[in-house]
């Protein structure tokens, strides 16, 4: 298994307050089966300057990766971020957000309405030569109660990712999004030990449960490309159907 999106860099974001929680986490990972992660602190382009992030974020990285014991967890790491959405993405260089030696970048949508802008802006990114992937697709009622304008947007090239801890929740909308084929991803999204641990592997034991074990293969393929900066092969989504108020 492999996280693509984590909040595990100590001190940076609201993720690891500290170095201690950091070891915590990847202790974690690494008990749970992880085989490489993508670190994804949060980048805000409308409150940080570019560069003032990047050199925090490798401030970062350095103290975790000297830390006692980290080189020898056989993990494979790399360094990305989830970039807040802003119109701004068409101007900045996005080669320094990817996943490392990728075009993937993740990004965070706003969670009260749907931000202007926001497909001419991703067909933009995608023309640059980059792969959007949408964090957390579950989040957003403006997905959530028209389901179509998220298809709208894999259909253009986006992918869409879900977390593991809205799976163990038993989140009616992501259950549909596996089933639609609207959700290619699972990462954890983990932030700490207390409220958002790393729990990728009870999530994959629930979708092997529920859709059998293509579904988790199809997902860990689709990870593991990611991480490769392979392109990531998906079968078309169904579009969702609104039949007497349910979306089906």
């Amino acid at each position: 298994m492999l996280d693509l999106h984590c909040h595990i860099l100590p001190g940076i974001d609201d993720g690891a307050k500290n170095l201690e929680v950091s070891l915590e986490l990847l202790a974690e990972e690494k008990k749970q089966g992880i085989q490489a992660i993508t670190f994804t602190p949060h980048f805000h382009p409308n409150r940080i300057e570019l560069d003032e992030f990047l050199a925090a974020r490798q401030h970062s990285y350095n103290k975790l990766m000297e830390a006692p014991g980290v080189s020898d967890l056989g993990i494979k790491f790399k360094i990305g971020a989830e970039i807040f959405f802003s119109t701004k993405l068409n101007e900045l260089d996005l080669d320094q957000l990817c996943y490392t030696d990728t075009n993937y970048v993740l990004i965070e949508l706003p969670t009260d309405e749907k931000p202007y802008g926001l497909t001419h802006t991703l067909i933009d990114i995608i023309n640059r030569g980059y792969q959007p992937i949408l964090a957390h697709v579950e989040r957003y009622p403006y997905f959530t109660s028209d389901p179509t304008r998220l298809y709208d947007l894999i259909e253009k090239g986006c992918i869409a990712q879900i977390n593991s801890g809205a799976i163990l929740e038993g989140n009616k909308i992501v259950m549909k999004y596996i089933k639609w084929g609207m959700a290619q991803l699972i990462s954890s999204d983990a932030h700490n030990m207390k409220k958002r641990k790393p729990n990728l592997k009870d999530a994959y034991a629930l979708v092997k449960r529920k859709f059998g074990e293509d579904y988790v293969d199809w997902f860990e393929k689709n990870a593991r490309d990611v991480f490769k900066g392979r392109y990531v092969d998906m079968p078309d989504p169904k579009r969702p159907k609104k039949i007497l108020g349910m979306w089906l």
